[in-house]
């Protein structure tokens, strides 16, 4: 693993990004983060007891920042060089904060519109989990009807384009159809799904799932599908972490990330696991969206998949553990590889490939 982190810093320090055209949506939302520093059955337990007093304040840190898969990813993706653009929808207000937020990263904000309605999402950070609670906007009613033809046509020149956050979007399935239909007919960009947590769909989240694999998945329509581990056994719809991904990888590349490890998995073959690194962990929500950005900018400038796995690591591992919520340049990456260790691969794990 030492050869190929000298092999990624070297590729890095060389190779200046080319114009490269990257399309992401279609969720922004403002993050109010609320940190507590202990673990969730001491939270319950302050919680319970405040109300049990008819209410009051429990004091604690809170902060605000630019949220939603998309518009995180592409902040991510805006760092390290990468010419890319942010569909989505939210009112005056939120287009204000994204400039704030976007602010010296070069960003054309051109394809946000701003006649929808803010979303939001109160993030409660607890040690070792955060659950978030979700106010989806916009975001929940976002179909194709609400592309323009000047959106349309950002599509099909683009080199990547990336669909996230199908769970919180009641119009998830036609917008992902859509919009990886344009991307395929015009057969010049490759299509990335990031689907997130299904658990926000209403009625059942199994048909739902069903549906979704059958209209998108099924038909070829998804180049790149990137999944935790909960993620790929719901999608999967098998208990099983190899029979998920098994069942997976006949209809797209299952990009796999998890706390200690990635891995990516065509429909022949596999990647050897690529562990992530040791570092101090200050937030976990965004993490996801940082490594997307990264599998992205790897993908884009051709990587081979050991490094491009290897980048992703980095750039969320430099995104959780910056004091400052930063997501890094290329030379931020240079100066974190070169300096933090890997962790240990756990040799008990599972075979995926049978």
């Amino acid at each position: 693993m030492r050869v190929i982190k000298e092999e990624l810093i070297e590729k890095l320090a060389k190779n200046a990004p080319k114009e490269f055209k990257i399309v992401v949506m279609p969720h922004f939302c403002i993050d109010s983060f609320v940190q507590y520093e202990d673990d969730y059955k001491s939270f319950i337990q302050k919680f319970e007891s405040i109300a049990d007093h008819g209410g009051g304040n429990i004091v604690i840190k809170q902060t605000l920042l630019r949220g939603g898969k998309a518009a995180n990813c592409a902040s991510a993706l805006l760092s390290l060089g990468v010419r890319t653009y942010l569909i989505t929808r939210t009112d005056e207000i939120g287009y204000k904060l994204l400039k704030y937020f976007f602010e010296g990263k070069d960003a054309d904000l051109s394809y946000v519109s701003k006649d929808g309605e803010l979303a939001f999402t109160t993030a409660i950070e607890i040690r070792g989990t955060n659950v978030m609670l979700s106010d989806p906007g916009s975001l929940s009613q976002f179909g194709p009807e609400c592309l323009t033809d000047k959106e349309k046509k950002l599509i099909r020149e683009a080199d990547i384009v990336c669909v996230s956050d199908w769970g919180l979007n009641k119009r998830g399935t036609e917008l992902a159809e859509h919009v990886f239909g344009i991307v395929k007919e015009e057969k010049k960009g490759k299509t990335f799904f990031d689907p997130g947590d299904p658990s926000p769909k209403e009625g059942s989240v199994k048909e739902e799932i069903e549906r979704m694999v059958r209209k998108i998945l099924s038909e070829g329509l998804v180049d790149i599908l990137s999944v935790n581990e909960d993620e790929v056994k719901r999608y999967g719809k098998k208990d099983n972490l190899s029979r998920a991904i098994n069942y997976l990888r006949k209809m797209a590349r299952v990009d796999l990330h998890t706390e200690d490890y990635v891995r990516t998995f065509y429909k022949d073959r596999e990647i050897e696991k690529i562990p992530t690194f040791s570092v101090q962990p200050k937030r976990l929500t965004g993490a996801g969206d940082a490594w997307n950005a990264g599998d992205i900018f790897g993908e884009a400038i051709g990587l081979p998949d050991d490094l491009r796995l290897l980048l992703a690591n980095a750039v969320a591992a430099y995104y959780i553990s910056d004091s400052e919520r930063r997501h890094p340049t290329r030379q931020d990456l240079i100066n974190f590889l070169e300096g933090v260790s890997l962790k240990p691969i756990k040799r008990n794990s599972e075979q995926i490939l049978e």
